[in-house]
């Protein structure tokens, strides 16, 4: 990889990923990097020429969920109608160690400050948008940061991993959905049963209407 893409791939996949939408950043154009909130007190960062952190995604997110029912089916088409698409999740993990020159001390600030932010963003309505080499996610919904780091490291609390789901209520997803389960209605499910049951064998799914009965009379044969 040339020195140019390098550096694309390390501040869109590395140093920001993660991007605030709506919420708090509605005032300034709808989205904000979470480098922008971590940078403003890293003073150990910016003496040192680095940033407070580094992101990776987890490996288990989901590029493609669906769900299918466990009762019996009567075919296999009528099985594959019966598939329902799910919210996908991704996980990403945040690497923040200490730094030098007063590191402990900043640390705590600026997770503080981002705990704040997050929260802020959160209660105003704000989604996120989570940009993976593999795919981009978005309007995701936070729903855990929890530390992760290994008992046996020296340092602790300096991995934290952030949780994503990503659900279908946006205009898109729920269109589509729609769509695939009303054209799954009109071409995939069965007008007629061909089964040999003391249930008799109905040939349409129209449903009869009966204006008027008389006294003593009843619909049922």
């Amino acid at each position: 990889m040339s020195s140019t893409g390098q550096t694309i791939f390390e501040v869109v996949y590395e140093d920001a990923p993660i991007i605030f939408q709506g919420g708090i950043a509605q005032f300034i154009g709808g989205y904000l990097p979470v480098t922008a909130i971590t940078e403003v007190f890293d003073v150990p960062g910016i003496i040192g020429g680095r940033l407070f952190a580094k992101y990776k995604p987890v490996p288990g997110g989901s590029l493609a969920n669906w769900q299918i029912a466990e009762y019996p089916f009567a075919s296999l088409q009528v099985a594959a109608n019966a598939v329902v698409q799910q919210p996908l999740e991704i996980s990403m993990l945040m690497i923040c160690p200490a730094q030098a020159h007063g590191g402990y001390i900043y640390k705590q600030a600026i997770l503080t400050a981002l705990k704040i932010a997050v929260e802020s963003h959160i209660l105003s309505g704000g989604t996120f948008t989570v940009i993976t080499p593999a795919f981009t996610y978005f309007n995701c919904l936070l729903t855990n940061i929890r530390d992760v780091t290994p008992p046996t490291d020296k340092q602790v609390q300096y991995l934290f991993q952030w949780d994503f789901k990503q659900p279908l209520i946006t205009v898109s997803g729920a269109e589509q959905l729609l769509s695939n389960l009303m054209s799954k209605f009109d071409g995939g499910l069965p007008a007629s049963l061909d089964v040999n049951s003391p249930w008799g064998q109905p040939t349409s799914t129209e449903v009869p209407v009966y204006d008027s009965l008389l006294p003593n009379e009843s619909i049922v044969g």
